[in-house]
């Protein structure tokens, strides 16, 4: 099955390269940064604690969780309204009202219902290149990104996702006391924001001391026996953080820029096994 959702830093096209690396059998799936979730989606675990920090995001997952027949509604509402309308204004317009609504939502501190969970779902998929930025008010910015039509779900992979997430631990919160559960036998697929990369497209920023404090738990959870991957930047300060780890460079694209266009650079897969 696919994400829902683009997220910034997702890992399709890694996907290959981590499959090959992973473990063949592991007890429970760990998952302290899920994003997008590509990497959850496609290896499809019996068993899973995911998690993040954007309250925004996991409210989403645990809509499409419990109500995915009462979110896919209101996405087509929002589809057919969008692709209907004759011209960019139009369309423009209602990404726009769209936003606001959001965007009360979140400053109202309403309850996180299907609603809301479809509102992000149609953001990701008609803004700009898929990004979650939010301004220093907390407020959901990015702008429309002028699509002539929009394809906002696949009702298969919509219920196929929900099955996947009815059988996983779904928490909000920092990294650590999730990876802190960890155990023997275990695998966990670390996709932080990266060191001097992505996390400035996180609220709040992942500073250089998250990144420490991430390393270390690394390191503690391979000694009990935790099997984990990373994904992070190619410099030397991630690099001599994991020094004695196994670590692979891969090389990818990346295309969140102002103009779409990609841009070639290097990753590093590192694994604890």
């Amino acid at each position: 099955m696919t994400p829902v959702i683009k997220w910034a830093g997702g890992k399709r096209q890694l996907l290959t390269e981590i499959k090959e690396m992973m473990p063949e059998h592991f007890n429970t799936y760990y998952e302290p940064f899920l994003g997008g979730g590509a990497v959850f989606f496609d290896t499809e675990p019996g068993k899973a604690v995911i998690n993040d920090s954007n309250p925004q995001l996991i409210g989403m997952y645990k809509e499409l969780r419990d109500n995915a027949e009462t979110v896919a509604g209101y996405l087509d509402s929002f589809q057919n309204k969008y692709n209907d309308m004759p011209d960019d204004r139009m369309k423009c317009n209602l990404y726009y009202n769209l936003r606001d609504e959001f965007n009360i939502r979140k400053r109202n501190s309403m309850e996180y219902d299907a609603r809301t969970a479809a509102l992000l779902i149609f953001l990701n998929k008609a803004g700009f290149n898929g990004l979650y930025r939010v301004n220093s008010k907390g407020q959901f910015n990015v702008p429309p990104a002028h699509r002539k039509t929009l394809s906002l779900y696949n009702r298969k992979n919509l219920s196929e996702v929900s099955g996947l997430l009815k059988n996983a631990d779904i928490k909000c919160g920092d990294f650590e006391p999730v990876l802190k559960e960890a155990d023997t036998g275990d695998f966990v697929f670390i996709d932080s924001p990266y060191y001097d990369t992505f996390d400035r497209y996180q609220a709040g920023g992942f500073s250089e001391n998250d990144h420490r404090r991430l390393a270390e738990i690394f390191k503690s959870l391979a000694d009990k026996g935790v099997m984990c991957m990373e994904t992070n930047s190619d410099t030397d300060f991630i690099k001599e953080l994991y020094k004695g780890f196994n670590i692979r460079t891969v090389q990818v694209r990346r295309s969140i820029n102002r103009n779409g266009a990609g841009r070639k650079g290097c990753e590093v897969i590192i694994t604890s096994y």
